[in-house]
């Protein structure tokens, strides 16, 4: 836990300085940080999930047993939650985002 974000802290503050540095208006505005969260997601891969039932989802199938690998950053710029997803825009007006995860399985130092 001392070590585990140390990466990903580091990635999106180089990030978030690149793309403040291209929209310097944005620099002092604290609705920029959860925007610079979505829009870079870093922590793009999450652990294995194992589906308890059959579900379908967006057309596919996944069975009862079978794994998939969510995906953060294209949670981050689904077209239908975020409009125009792969701009940074820090009025839009949806700005949740998973960049820390979601529900029991929520990144434990996204408040740091």
């Amino acid at each position: 836990l001392l070590i585990a974000g140390h990466e990903t802290t580091a990635n999106n503050i180089g990030l978030g300085v690149v793309t403040l540095l291209s929209h310097p208006q944005w620099a002092g505005d604290e609705r920029a940080v959860e925007e610079l969260l979505r829009l870079h997601s870093v922590a793009d891969m999450v652990a294995l999930r194992v589906a308890v039932d059959d579900v379908e989802i967006a057309g596919q199938v996944i069975r009862k047993g079978e794994g998939i690998v969510p995906l953060l950053a294209a949670a981050n710029h689904d077209t239908e939650v975020f409009g125009c997803p792969h701009a940074f825009d820090p009025e839009r007006s949806e700005r949740r985002h998973v960049a820390f995860g979601y529900g029991v399985h929520q990144c434990l130092g996204q408040n740091l």
